[in-house]
This record gives C-alpha cells, structure tokens and sequence, in this order.
C-alpha cells in the first residue's frame, strides 16, 4: 500500500489517491520556485456542473497577478494533465503558478488565465482514455463557454490556447488541434499519433479532421511538439510531425533529453508559455 507521508506538507492528488512531494531547491529549479521579490498569481478549484456527463466536474485555475482588481481580461490557455494524475497536478508537482509568476515578472510571458481541467471523465464501457469524447463534450460545450461567462477572458481564438503532457497531449491532438475556430495556439507535450508504428492511427485521424486540419494550417498561430529522446513515446515523433507536414501546418519542435517525466514538462511550459499571444 502506497501511503502519503503522514509528517509531510506538500501533496499531489492523482487520479488515484495521494502521492507526497519533495521539493530539493537549487539554482537550476529557480525558474519553477516560488519567488519572494515578484507579484504572484493565484490558485483557485472551480467546481460546475456538466449536462452532458450528468456530474459535477472539477478544474483548477491560475489568474495572474493583478487579476484581482485591475479589470482588465485576459488570454487563456486550457492546460491538461496526464493519465496518472488529476486536474490538482498542474499546480501541486508542475507548479504552473510559480512558472509564469516568474515569467510574468521577467517580461517574458503575457499575463494569462490557465484553466487546469480534470482530463479524466466517468468511466463507461467503450471509452477510449486517449480520444475521450467525454471530456472533449465537456471541455468545449461546458467548460469554455463556463469560464468565458465567470471570468474576464477575451474570448476569441486569437486569445484562447490549448495544451497538455501525455494524456493531456493526446486530448490537445484530437480536440484542440482540429477545432482552430476555439483555438491558434497549440503545445502538444510528450504525446503523439501512430503508437507502436500503427499507422492506421494517423490515417483514421486525417480522415476524420481532414477539413479542420487543413482550415488549421492558415488559422493556427502557434502549433508546439515537445518530446524527451528518452521517452518511450518518442517513436510517435516522425508520425505525429508527418501529419502535420502533410496539412501544411507550421510547426515548433522541441526535442529534449529524458523521458517522460515532470522534470521535462515543466520546461516545456516554461518554454511554450512565452511563445503565446503575441
């Protein structure tokens, strides 16, 4: 039996349970520690109802310093975690809060609203965890429309992106990617279509996003591929780059060393997140 550390102070929900985290500081995590000198962000849980699962749904989310009390709205990028975890994760081991707070604060990212859903949904027979219709129905005939009402976003695709690890990456390919009237910005993390050399996958993909993908190659701002050459994905890479070549949808690829752990996603986001709105 796995048991958090009953004298610990740090936790991370998962999508079972809870896992205790450690955190050892040093220069080279400075860019994801929380920062005395710097305005910050804050970390709220929204809770709403969604008609078409028929459950109460879960998300947290970031508001960037000065949301508060300036007025202003903001840009959002929906940030999706991986099959293992929880819509807790982003925050609690990827510490997305302090990751912009801190490139916030250097000028180097817009201020922005990241919405971390629950990218897991009820089980039911037949469910495909990577291509979850659910949680597409969710995300785009509840959440987005519930945020854009509840929080002053501008709501357009020009401001509006999406992104996600694993799990998350896959919901990004099949309903962030091909839906460029919701989304311009796109970050596909350690995830990819052809698993296994199935190319089957990638052809039954096309087929069914044809249009969006080819509306998407003049539409699409920013399409983002990051992968560790150790990861046990990576063989996803040359399918997954392919397909985008093929439609004609520009692309940034990020090839780092590791695998496929928070050490390289973390980086990841702080390496998207600057390329967004501009």
């Amino acid at each position: 039996m796995k048991t958090p550390n009953p004298q610990g102070t740090t936790y991370s929900e998962e999508r079972f349970g809870t896992n205790s985290t450690f955190e050892v500081p040093g220069a080279a995590g400075d860019f994801q520690a929380w920062q005395a000198n710097i305005p910050h962000g804050v970390v709220s849980e929204l809770e709403y109802w969604s008609e078409p699962l028929g459950v109460k749904r879960r998300a947290h989310v970031y508001t960037p310093p000065g949301y508060m009390k300036d007025g202003k709205s903001y840009p959002v990028l929906y940030l999706v975690h991986g099959a293992g975890d929880s819509d807790d994760s982003w925050t609690s081991v990827g510490h997305t809060q302090n990751i912009l707070d801190n490139l916030i604060a250097a000028g180097k990212a817009q201020p922005m609203i990241i919405v971390m859903p629950a990218g897991h949904t009820p089980d039911r027979p037949g469910a495909n965890m990577l291509a979850n219709s659910d949680f597409g129905d969710d995300l785009i005939k509840v959440l987005i429309p519930y945020v854009d009402s509840n929080y002053r976003t501008l709501a357009d695709a020009d401001h509006r992106a999406m992104a996600g690890l694993s799990m998350g990456g896959a919901h990004t390919i099949n309903f962030g990617l091909p839906h460029p009237e919701l989304f311009h910005y796109i970050g596909i993390f350690s995830m990819g279509l052809g698993m296994n050399n199935d190319m089957d996958q990638v052809t039954q993909y096309e087929t069914a996003n044809d249009a969006a993908l080819k509306q998407g190659a003049g539409a699409m701002k920013l399409v983002y591929y990051a992968m560790g050459k150790d990861d046990f994905l990576y063989g996803t890479v040359a399918p997954t780059r392919g397909m985008l070549d093929k439609y004609g949808i520009k692309h940034v690829y990020n090839e780092s060393p590791g695998g496929h752990t928070w050490i390289n996603w973390r980086r990841y986001l702080t390496d998207f997140a600057p390329r967004l709105f501009k």
